[in-house]
């Protein structure tokens, strides 16, 4: 590296300060600036993905999330800290937030003669850091299937033709009596699908889960092991998790649950007393599809 570029012109303080800081990034071992990770006290960064077209004439607006903390689940519920502007300020947001990436997780539906200099704004503060999402309708962000699919662990290598012929399956869950704290209560979604795509059809190879990350370092608060990520197995499935409520949910069996005779269920054990909402993904390989459950836990 050019040393003398890096302090600037006559070897400014602003230059000395850029070198000092670098040289003083240089002795941290390139493993510990990458893979730190830290279980909690970090923020929620909003994710815009992109826009995609209605057949109505209006347009679906995209969003996901970054929980930076890879242990910490956080409650946070809608108002001023999870909003959007201009309003309403509730857009169907998740007001719980799991760790790490979660892609695609909700849609918001503007009319066809939105501005496409406009933004729609999603402001989230957690552990007293705000970090936004500013949507548009430029050109750049239109979206279709195929970047979905991609960035859900269906794998880039999707044909056009497949995508085409698939269409999301269908859910329905039974309406949840009430639950009492630390008691599993029984869910049950009821799924169709069109059978596409049939296994093997995607040749998006192994399936297994990917593998957790050695940890560098100390234990928590940084540089904590990261658990396995789950990828939906190629059998129609359905995915279980807290989209808004005052603490976590214990699902048992965790993760994507097969769907069998056109049902999967559930035992859900709650943690806190409150009005909880649960939402399930319908998942069919490639595509999948939300709904949701309120559920009264005393």
């Amino acid at each position: 590296m050019n040393r003398r570029w890096a302090l600037g012109a006559g070897g400014s303080i602003a230059g000395w300060i850029a070198l000092t800081v670098l040289l003083g990034a240089q002795q941290i071992p390139v493993e510990q600036q990458v893979h730190i990770r830290y279980s909690s006290g970090q923020g929620v960064v909003p994710v815009y993905e992109g826009w995609e077209r209605v057949p109505d004439g209006s347009f679906n607006m995209v969003f996901g999330y970054l929980n930076r903390n890879h242990v910490e689940e956080l409650s946070i519920p809608v108002g001023p800290q999870n909003n959007f502007d201009p309003g309403p300020a509730d857009r169907g947001q998740p007001a719980y937030f799991y760790p790490r990436e979660n892609h695609f997780m909700f849609r918001v539906n503007v009319p066809k003669d939105w501005d496409k200099k406009k933004d729609l704004v999603w402001t989230v503060t957690a552990n007293g850091k705000t970090d936004q999402a500013r949507a548009t309708l430029m050109d750049i962000w239109e979206i279709d299937r195929k970047v979905e699919v991609s960035n859900n662990g269906g794998g880039t290598a999707v044909s056009n033709e497949l995508l085409a012929k698939n269409q999301p399956p269908t859910v329905v869950i039974q309406p949840a009596a009430r639950a009492t704290v630390g008691t599993p209560v029984t869910l049950t979604a009821t799924v169709a699908d069109d059978g596409v795509p049939t296994p093997n059809a995607k040749k998006r190879g192994p399936r297994e889960l990917e593998p957790a990350l050695k940890p560098v370092g100390p234990p928590s608060p940084v540089n904590v092991p990261l658990p396995p990520r789950l990828r939906a197995p190629e059998a129609l499935s359905v995915l279980w998790m807290v989209w808004r409520g005052p603490g976590g949910v214990s699902f048992d069996p965790g993760g994507y649950v097969k769907v069998a005779e056109g049902k999967a269920a559930v035992k859900a054990t709650f943690s806190k007393p409150g009005a909880y909402v649960l939402r399930a993904f319908a998942h069919d390989g490639l595509l999948r599809t939300p709904a949701d459950v309120t559920v009264s836990v005393q």
